[in-house]
């Protein structure tokens, strides 16, 4: 096989693991209705063990968590900038959400209330992020762009990181909110690829990340007072 294409046979392998995935995901968090904590047990290693192996054994790749201390302020300051953005259009918006079907979903759904809820929220914010960086940038995007698809890359992984978010908030939303929702995710996958191509590192990325979700948790808290439904 050439190199050409040798490149082409792991770029699709790289995408249809992907869509595997997400697919799979989708089953376990909308068909089967797996309680929170479960479904995070099983996306876990779909989400880092397995994507490391097939970096590892398979694309014979690493990748990395390290910043330069120039780009620390910036990086810093991009953080603040995305959670007051996230906090604004999500006070706007708010009139449009239904907090009863979130609220429902929590409970019902994902098997969350109170204390569970704050443990999420915890989760979500410092491990989950990480997580999700890992996947969509650090195995998606670097990989697609390390075998010459430079705009794809971009466009896969942040069409991926917005799918995938369908599979927990389907029930959430009308579809005009969703697609905004949708739109808002994918231009979100961009900003974090943005990040990664420019510090060649996954953890500019995750710090942004971080405070995206902080954002949305707060927003939750506050905002909807989820922590107020049983």
């Amino acid at each position: 096989m050439s190199e050409i294409g040798y490149e082409d046979s792991m770029k699709r392998k790289i995408i249809a693991y992907s869509v595997v995935c997400l697919l799979l995901l989708y089953v376990v968090e909308q068909v089967l209705m797996t309680p929170y904590f479960l479904k995070t047990i099983i996306k876990i290693p779909m989400f880092t063990v397995f994507p490391f192996m097939i970096q590892r054994f398979l694309l014979k790749s690493k990748f990395s968590v390290r910043i330069k201390k120039s780009e620390q302020k910036f990086i810093l300051l991009s953080s603040i900038f995305i959670f007051v953005i996230i906090t604004v259009v999500a006070f706007v918006l708010k009139s449009f959400i239904d907090i009863e079907a979130i609220s429902s979903d929590f409970a019902n759904r994902m098997k969350l209330s109170g204390q569970g809820m704050i443990l999420a929220g915890v989760y979500t914010i410092f491990v989950n992020s990480l997580i999700e960086e890992y996947f969509f940038r650090g195995f998606i995007f670097q990989e697609l762009l390390k075998r010459g698809w430079k705009k794809p890359a971009y466009i896969i992984s942040s069409a991926a990181f917005a799918m995938y978010h369908v599979t927990v908030f389907e029930a959430w939303f009308g579809i005009g909110l969703m697609m905004v929702m949708l739109l808002g995710l994918f231009v979100g996958g961009l900003i974090f690829a943005y990040f990664v191509k420019k510090t060649e590192s996954i953890l500019a990325s995750w710090i942004i990340h971080i405070s995206a979700d902080l954002a949305l948790v707060v927003f939750g808290i506050f905002g909807l007072g989820l922590l107020g439904f049983k």
